[in-house]
């Protein structure tokens, strides 16, 4: 009588898992149109944070054109995964894992999950790699936090001006254009 592989699934089993898994999972054919999505997946289209008339990410969303690049390199097998990073409201955003699998041609895999906000601890190994100072460190934490710089300023007791000069330092060092360039590679490299 033949073994049951323990670590085999049935594919009711993966189908429930997917159905059930607290990470937002969609499957997408390669121009974009979601084909699957899982609950916590429909909940965030239905939140409007992603997704419109079936499609993951519209025509005229800001990171499509980014998402558009993505996509041709993993069908074209030049890379097997990636990830954007997505504004997913007016202080929170989202990081968007991207991958195909042999087995699926034609099927793109996405996760999508909250970007966490760091604090100054967490941000320790970015300091470490650009050569941050403390100060430009902290705004860069307050950033990722989803404070513009005039908040900054007030809350760290600095001018507007000196908050913009850690910033343009920030962007420099870490070889990023604008505050969104700062804030993507941030989130990338720590989370």
């Amino acid at each position: 009588m033949p073994t049951r592989n323990p670590t085999s699934l049935t594919h009711a089993d993966c189908t429930a898992w997917f159905e059930h898994d607290a990470i937002a999972r969609f499957v997408l054919d390669p121009q974009g149109c979601v084909l699957r999505a899982n609950a916590k997946a429909r909940a965030t289209i239905a939140a409007g944070v992603l997704g419109s008339g079936g499609t993951f990410i519209c025509a005229t969303h800001r990171n499509r054109a980014e998402f558009d690049v993505l996509v041709t390199r993993l069908i074209e097998g030049r890379q097997p995964q990636g990830r954007l990073l997505l504004r997913a409201g007016d202080d929170a955003w989202c990081l968007l894992d991207l991958a195909m699998t042999p087995d699926a041609a034609g099927r793109i895999f996405a996760t999508a999950r909250p970007a966490h906000c760091m604090g100054a601890e967490g941000m320790e190994p970015l300091r470490a790699i650009f050569g941050l100072t403390r100060a430009e460190i902290s705004v860069l934490a307050h950033l990722t936090q989803g404070e513009a710089p005039k908040d900054i300023g007030r809350k760290m007791d600095m001018s507007i001006h000196t908050v913009r000069a850690h910033l343009r330092a920030i962007c420099m060092r870490m070889g990023v254009k604008g505050i969104t360039g700062a804030l993507r590679l941030s989130f990338q490299l720590t989370n």
